[in-house]
């Protein structure tokens, strides 16, 4: 549901005093920032079959956006379980009607990959890039009191205008929101309607850098099609998957690692004692600094001194220090992820 993490939030009293130590020893609001996400695109998935054609390719459960949910992380999957597409559906203007986000590289392959299955069903799929623009709303400095407070259900304004639409981003509150508007819109616009203070941003590298921080992978580059699982990136976590609904394609696997609980390797940020300068080539293994021979990962990307690297969680962690190239980086285990339960409870005399 839209507001079950604002529930969370509010409702439990650990939370509200720690939101109110916050509000006391905060003396400064950060300003909102507006990305322009270039890199991303829109297909548009229409027809009364709709609903019920993307459950049947999709890791999560279309029945949550008929449930009253407007914005939904999901992955299409191959038959062997490994990522393609990592997307965000959005519940768009009619019943039967969706917009799914993308790598923008990628649109032409989904559009293909889901006329394949379409078959005889009455859906339409369409590239809507030149209708929209997408942008990612985002504090500098998340959480900070006014971004808390605009996530609470009285002050969450769906739809702002009738040529902009503002969906909270499914995966994390850090995230922000994401905002479709149509193409005819200006950026400076958008950035005003949305709301006060809002730091309208040319490249969305500043959004991009908040994900290393924060360990979410979100493209191509960090996700190429077909070489990673989904639970490796942080999908589970990330409330895009369902181990409830349906059969869908790629299915059995997904659901046989998830049962089994082993994970070895995840999606991790990556802090490097100074910032990049050079690139590092993509894909570079990552060793523990006093074992060179070892291969704990690799990297998917940097930005500043963050990178991004799918690495064995157990082994960085204990590593302390790693080696990527000629840099030397610690991986971070990310606040958001959930605590594990143990497998085994402790015995009892």
């Amino acid at each position: 549901m839209i507001f079950y993490q604002v529930n969370r939030l509010f409702y439990k009293p650990y939370a509200i005093n720690k939101l109110l130590r916050y509000v006391h020893n905060e003396t400064s609001v950060s300003s909102n920032v507006l990305y322009p996400l270039r890199s991303r695109g829109l297909l548009k998935v229409a027809g009364e079959d709709a609903s019920v054609f993307l459950q049947g390719l999709v890791t999560n459960d279309m029945k949550h956006l008929e449930e009253g949910a407007r914005s939904m992380y999901a992955m299409f999957l191959n038959n062997k379980g490994r990522v393609l597409y990592d997307t965000i559906i959005y519940k768009w203007d009619k019943e039967d009607s969706f917009l799914i986000e993308c790598d923008r590289q990628l649109i032409s392959v989904l559009q293909r990959h889901l006329k394949i299955y379409k078959l005889k069903r009455k859906v339409d799929i369409k590239d809507v890039n030149k209708d929209y623009s997408l942008f990612a709303l985002t504090s500098l400095n998340a959480p900070n009191i006014s971004y808390v407070l605009s996530l609470m259900p009285d002050h969450f304004k769906p739809v702002t205008d009738s040529k902009i639409n503002v969906y909270k981003d499914p995966r994390l509150t850090e995230l922000g929101y994401r905002v479709i508007s149509y193409i005819d819109v200006k950026d400076s616009e958008v950035a005003q309607t949305v709301g006060k203070d809002i730091v309208s941003e040319r490249n969305e590298d500043g959004y991009k850098y908040l994900r290393y921080k924060l360990g979410v992978s979100e493209g191509a580059e960090d996700l190429p099609p077909g070489t990673s699982f989904p639970l490796e990136a942080n999908c589970d976590y990330l409330h895009g998957v369902s181990f409830h609904k349906g059969c869908y394609i790629g299915q059995e696997l997904t659901a046989r690692v998830h049962h089994t609980g082993v994970i070895r390797k995840r999606i991790m940020p990556l802090k490097f004692n100074e910032t990049i300068s050079k690139s590092i080539e993509r894909d570079s293994v990552i060793t523990a600094s006093n074992n060179p021979k070892s291969n704990l990962g690799k990297l998917k990307g940097v930005v500043n001194n963050y990178g991004l690297g799918l690495i064995r969680i157990k082994e960085a962690l204990d590593a302390k220090i790693l080696s990527v190239g000629n840099y030397s980086a610690e991986a971070v285990k990310p606040a958001w992820w959930p605590v594990e339960a143990p497998k085994e409870l402790p015995k009892t005399e």
